[in-house]
């Protein structure tokens, strides 16, 4: 079964497609076999299904084999195109664009490890590609998914960390090519808006959890997941303190489109859900407490624990994200527990 068959996620999908702006338009997603790009189509094609909207969809990524395969109940369609290419090429699109989700990008800590220049090239050559179409058709809004990685290290905050912070980067890690890169693809984004007036808007999203996350997804809490639907037991490697601020897929979603069409250009966006900051640990357990499992605690040596980064908590300030009208719905064990259920349903 394809997700789309599940009745718990076209509930969602209707409740984030109720909040599109009825708009005759064609919307571009990059990276639309993505995580959030997968989602992003699904939503925009819900609305226009049911809710008369007058949406035309171009989703684009590298392999039609998936494209075809992810779409495929909506791939006969005059209101999907399926475009396949390399974001790092410029783009083959002959066709005026209203708006353009540019979510095309690695985004776990594997393909960060064994693929950094292409991470970092993704980022930075797809976004100008990207830029280069917004700067010869100027009628075209952008919306950027960044980050929050962007804001680098910084001294803890009470309120959480806002647009507005920055922080340090290691510039001697590998793994900093996605941090680092994203930093670089939003001040280029910048540049455009000052040389040629390029009107974008940025998506600061935290840390991302949902059905639509790929199997190979190499980040903590999708391990868990999957531990937690095999029915195994979940293993953490430390004592799992450093919090960060979680949220839900859909409430994600419908925060990048809150983004896209009620946010002032220019402007960066923090997608985060103040009732979902929660420490690693606690997302295991939780992910064990729904599925029946437990979690093991299988603690470093000191000398091991030597070689490990010092955790630091990451909380998002959604202070601007709730001005524009925005309000999560899912608390993190509600979240896990939609995301479980939904992926019980495609099976």
């Amino acid at each position: 079964m394809s997700i789309i068959d599940s009745t718990l996620y076209r509930e969602q999908l209707s409740l984030i497609a109720e909040e599109i702006p009825k708009v005759d338009a064609t919307i571009l997603v990059t990276g639309a076999t993505g995580m959030i790009g997968s989602c992003l189509v699904d939503a925009l094609l819900y609305a226009d299904v049911h809710f008369g909207n007058h949406l035309r969809v171009i989703a684009l990524g590298r392999s039609t084999d998936k494209l075809l395969r992810r779409f495929a109940y909506e791939s006969d369609t005059d209101r999907l195109r399926l475009a396949a290419q390399d974001i790092c090429e410029p783009l083959s699109i002959d066709e005026p664009i209203d708006y353009i989700l540019h979510a095309a990008s690695n985004a776990d800590p594997v393909s960060y490890a064994l693929y950094p220049a292409e991470t970092l090239l993704t980022n930075l050559v797809g976004t100008k590609n990207v830029l280069d179409y917004c700067k010869d058709h100027p009628k075209t809004r952008l919306l950027f998914t960044s980050t929050f990685e962007v804001y680098g290290r910084i001294n803890e905050k009470a309120d959480g960390y806002r647009e507005t912070d920055s922080g340090e980067i290691d510039l001697n890690a590998i793994r900093s090519c996605y941090p680092e890169s994203k930093r670089c693809a939003e001040i280029l984004m910048r540049c455009y808006q000052k040389e040629y007036n390029v009107d974008f808007v940025i998506a600061r999203l935290c840390s991302i959890y949902g059905p639509t996350m790929a199997e190979s997804d190499s980040k903590a809490h999708a391990q868990f997941l999957r531990n937690g639907l095999e029915g195994q037991d979940i293993v953490l490697k430390s004592k799992g303190l450093q919090k960060r601020t979680y949220c839900y897929l859909l409430d994600t979603v419908k925060g990048i489109f809150f983004t896209l069409f009620r946010g002032k250009s220019g402007e960066a966006y923090n997608i985060s859900y103040e009732k979902s900051v929660a420490s690693i640990a606690e997302v295991a357990e939780t992910v064990a407490c729904i599925c029946g499992t437990k979690v093991v605690y299988d603690l470093p040596s000191a000398i091991e624990s030597q070689g490990f980064s010092r955790p630091q908590d990451c909380v998002l300030n959604n202070d601007k994200l709730k001005e524009l009208g925005w309000t999560g719905s899912y608390t993190l064990e509600e979240g896990l527990r939609s995301t479980i259920a939904i992926i019980r349903q495609s099976k």
